[in-house]
Order: C-alpha cells, then structure tokens, then sequence
C-alpha cells in the first residue's frame, strides 16, 4: 500500500510538470499569434 502512494505522488509531480510545460508553449504559442496581427 505504502508502495501505491508513492507512485500516484510521483505520477502527480509528473503531471504537474507536463502540465507547467504544457502551459508555457501555450501561451509562448499566443504571443507569436498575436504578433501576426
């Protein structure tokens, strides 16, 4: 069980990451569309 928890809170740190990544190439996307106009 105690092996469970480690491994969802890695997922979870994980997840977090991909999702800060995910986040910066949005919006780095948005301000070369903007540019555009």
């Amino acid at each position: 069980m105690e092996n469970l928890i480690e491994t969802i809170e890695k997922f979870l740190a994980y997840s977090d990451e991909k999702l800060e990544e995910l986040h910066q190439k949005n919006q780095s996307l948005k301000v070369e569309d903007s540019h555009e106009d």
